[in-house]
């Protein structure tokens, strides 16, 4: 992550699986054992694109 004095705001989602961040780009990592895929629910799905929308928007402005 970034080596900024200022903390880098994480997002965590599907307990922990995927994390979110913002350091010049955005970053999202699977954090499962041997790199499986994580299943997402409807509503977690839609969190998600919801989160990458605002992200983005945050990074135009």
């Amino acid at each position: 992550m970034s080596d900024n004095k200022q903390e880098t705001e994480v997002f965590e989602m599907a307990s922990g699986d995927i994390s979110i961040w913002v350091d010049g780009g955005i970053h999202l990592k699977v954090n499962t054992p041997g790199r499986d895929p994580v299943e997402l629910g409807e509503q977690e799905a839609l969190e998600l694109g919801e989160l990458l929308v605002r992200l983005v928007n945050e990074q135009r402005a």
